[in-house]
């Protein structure tokens, strides 16, 4: 029987669908494979609002936030907690030189959340539920280095925006842009934020082969995951770029893919 393995598994676009349609056969599967193996949740938001699917899991393993700018265990302090920032001066700086094609803009120092300005549009983005809110300018509100940031701009940005962060904060920033028919929406990070690094820690941490450390995901964020793990499974629903690297392609979120793989990959004699 196969045990003692690691499993990191994304949140959105992999075990959930626009942001609260949890796929509860395969979280089933994770809780039972979680009695004899390391589950550990590897996603882009806070801790706020992955604890409801960490408790459910009933982990007690390291968790993977904001991609990796917080890596911490709530029940094992020996587990030394990652904070990664940016200076909030290159953020209010961002926002400022580009107002003419900015729509909002938002970050986040760990539950403290600084948003330009409320909107309803790209509410479900900021996971509110135990957040504290600041509304209005960065230069009036924020007041210590957040984790990253998530900018909102205008159809057709994406070249400008991303000359801006490589003309200005070369080696020092990173832009990558997600998903949204609506708006552009891109985060600016550290570079040294990858859910990568994070699964390292917690692979060192534990001490565990690395032929026993799999990774399923769906996001252009999973791409320094899968590099640190043998096994690395996207979704059907993934990146273009995540498939390219993954060892094989499961079924979309809304498919149970993750219970069809891990099923499949833990019967097997």
């Amino acid at each position: 029987m196969k045990n003692n393995y690691l499993i990191a598994v994304d949140l959105d676009g992999t075990l959930v669908s626009e942001f609260n349609n949890n796929d509860d056969k395969s979280l089933a599967l994770l809780k039972k494979l979680g009695k004899n193996n390391y589950i550990v949740i590897a996603t882009g938001r806070p801790f706020r609002s992955s604890k409801y699917y960490y408790d459910l899991l009933e982990l007690k393993t390291p968790i993977i936030n904001y991609n990796g700018a917080l890596v911490h265990n709530p029940h094992d302090y020996n587990f030394s907690k990652t904070m990664i920032t940016v200076n909030k001066d290159w953020i209010i700086k961002i926002v400022n030189d580009n107002k003419d094609i900015l729509t909002n803009a938002f970050c986040e120092v760990e539950d403290d959340i600084f948003w330009l300005s409320v909107e309803k549009a790209i509410e479900s983005y900021l996971h509110l539920d135990g957040g504290n809110l600041h509304i209005g300018d960065f230069q009036d509100t924020l007041k210590t280095n957040p984790n990253g940031a998530i900018l909102f701009s205008k159809l057709g940005s994406e070249k400008r925006l991303e000359k801006y962060i490589n003309d200005n904060f070369s080696n020092k920033l990173k832009i990558r842009f997600w998903d949204d028919k609506n708006f552009v929406v891109s985060e600016v990070y550290s570079p040294l934020t990858t859910k990568g690094n994070g699964i390292k820690r917690i692979i060192d941490y534990y001490k565990i082969d690395k032929e026993k450390t799999i990774a399923i995901g769906d996001g252009h964020n999973d791409i320094e995951l899968f590099d640190e793990v043998n096994i690395g499974i996207a979704m059907a629903n993934s990146h273009p770029d995540l498939i390219k690297i993954a060892k094989e392609v499961t079924n979309s979120v809304n498919a149970n893919g993750v219970y069809h793989f891990l099923s499949n990959f833990f019967s097997e004699k």
